[in-house]
């Protein structure tokens, strides 16, 4: 009989706690109707997700202020209202995953620190376990739970999860998140999406294994560069490939189905002439004027005077009618676009002043600004100036090749340089778009209520057993997906709300009214069709008898 190894992940230096009876937990709430008929909502093969409540009094999941219900979150106090949103994405995540042994999930609230919304990571790994794939490799303990088929650490929470509680977040589950908040639900679900697997078990600063051993993510972790697996690399080789920004991606079969699927045609930042330095580079985008395309930027490249575009140039004559190109640096990144434009330019490249890499998001705000402005890196921005003049650039669309995979549709993988801990390696690359759930930054394009993309691609890659049945209420099949191979998760998002309408619900009538109003919207937004609608209120019409 194999042995079970297992020790702590030092990802996200996580607290590990028993569960105890005293311990908050936000089980499926039993609907009661007036003739005292139990109504339970049971899913074969979804996996049973349970968050933890960590938090003290009047605190996190415990905030006792007064909220008004939002965007289908009926809850009457901010702690509700996060509770609900918690649980809701427990469901999500256990309708799309398969496991016969229940996750536990520690949740608490805590300051983070400036921009970080949330942490979690597993609280244990494994590996030699009964059921596992790959011998001498980590696995996280809820995927070595499902694989198994039994709770490898009982008593133990499987994910630990924290979220920001200075952040002004949306608490609705209906992905309508006003200006200047952040959507809960998308935190919760990329954090959560951690938790499950989609994280490795490697210090990428250093190059090194948890303990020496791999782990499962890392051995679909590929770099392009040098044609090897992280699992193949030495230490050293590996250590470079954590900075290998842009060549390092995962080459699971399911993941790069999923990418093509998911992702759009690339949109390259291409150096035309001279034909030294002709190819395509990596760029950054900017908050502020029109977004750069191939119809409004191109053309010839000079060098602005002052370099750093901080004043009005005086090389005007030179910049008009052509691309500038500008150091970063001294002064806000819209006076630099603001001068350029002022000299006639027709757009405006940044070039870092640092070694970072990928090339940086360009922030800030000024109307008046009505040309493109895109970055590049330090490297780069000194070959395009060392060969000007001359230089001819364009933003071009090249409908063979996806944004944010190689040239084989493989998904790339977040490598900055330098390392950022905690962020590097476990993400999907920023530069994808659409843009995707396990990104290393959250956006408003997510949608995860619904779409997942190409996250249970990556966890069924490494192993997770998906749920690729329909959405059952009580066991009745709606016919509606529960995921589809696009990661859309629309039976999900049905058991989910299925769950939380039973919750509120004071007798049968008013949880079939709930559903029924839900019905209503999904039928409204295009996402199931007439005869699904009809079928979805039968079993809710059947729940119970």
């Amino acid at each position: 009989m194999q042995t079970a190894s297992c020790t702590y992940s030092n990802r996200t230096a996580p607290t590990f706690r028993p569960l105890r009876p005293g311990s908050s937990t936000m089980n499926k709430l039993a609907l009661t109707s007036a003739l005292s008929l139990a109504l339970a909502a049971t899913f074969a093969q979804a996996a049973e997700i349970v968050p933890v409540n960590f938090d003290g009094v009047d605190e996190g999941y415990n905030d006792p202020a007064p909220a008004l219900p939002v965007g289908g979150n009926p809850g009457t106090t901010i702690g509700e209202q996060r509770l609900i949103v918690a649980q809701f994405a427990a469901d999500l995540w256990g309708a799309v995953l398969q496991s016969d042994v229940p996750v536990f999930v520690g949740a608490q609230f805590n300051p983070l620190g400036p921009n970080v919304l949330g942490s979690a990571g597993a609280t244990f790994v494994f590996s030699n376990f009964p059921g596992a794939g790959v011998a001498d490799t980590w696995y996280s303990s809820a995927l070595a739970d499902a694989l198994s088929g039994e709770d490898l650490q009982p008593g133990f929470i499987d994910i630990n999860s924290q979220f920001s509680s200075d952040f002004t977040f949306y608490y609705g589950l209906d992905g309508n998140t006003p200006a200047g908040q952040v959507n809960f639900l998308d935190v919760v679900m990329h954090e959560f999406g951690h938790g499950l697997g989609f994280q490795n078990f490697e210090n990428e600063a250093a190059g090194t294994f948890l303990n020496g051993i791999p782990d499962i993510y890392s051995t679909f972790t590929f770099d392009n560069a040098t044609g090897k697996r992280w699992t193949e690399m030495t230490v050293a080789e590996r250590q470079a490939s954590a900075l290998n920004y842009g060549k390092v991606i995962f080459d699971g079969a399911n993941a790069t189905a999923g990418a093509a699927l998911n992702l759009g045609p690339r949109t390259a930042f291409r150096v035309i002439a001279p034909l030294a330095i002709a190819g395509d580079y990596d760029f950054g985008t900017a908050s502020f004027g029109p977004p750069a395309t191939p119809a409004n930027f191109t053309g010839a490249v000079v060098q602005s005077s002052p370099a750093n575009g901080c004043s009005a140039l005086d090389n005007a004559a030179a910049v008009a009618g052509n691309i500038a190109i500008i150091d970063r640096g001294t002064c806000a990144f819209v006076l630099k676009a603001a001068n350029a434009q002022a000299a006639g330019a027709t757009g405006v490249i940044i070039a870092n002043n640092t070694t970072a890499n990928p090339p940086p998001g360009l922030g800030g705000a000024d109307p008046t600004i009505t040309i493109p402005t895109v970055s590049v890196t330090q490297a780069d921005g000194d070959l395009i100036k060392g060969a000007s003049p001359g230089v001819q650039v364009g933003l071009v669309i090249d409908p063979a090749r996806l944004q944010g995979a190689d040239d084989a549709g493989r998904p790339r993988l977040f490598m900055p340089n330098p390392v950022q801990g905690g962020s590097s390696g476990s993400h999907y690359d920023s530069n994808m778009l659409p843009n995707a759930l396990m990104e290393p930054a959250i956006n408003a394009t997510l949608f995860s209520a619904f779409n997942l993309d190409i996250t249970p691609n990556l966890l069924q890659d490494t192993g997770w057993p998906l749920n690729g049945g329909n959405a059952k209420i009580d066991g009745c099949d709606t016919t509606i997906d529960v995921v589809d191979a696009a990661g859309i998760i629309v039976g999900a998002n049905v058991q989910a709300t299925s769950n939380l309408c039973l919750s509120k619900a004071t007798n049968r009538g008013s949880y079939q009214s709930c559903m029924d109003t839900y019905k209503d919207g999904l039928l409204a937004a295009g996402l199931i069709t007439g005869k699904q609608a009809g079928k979805l209120m039968s079993c809710a019409a059947k729940l119970g008898k």
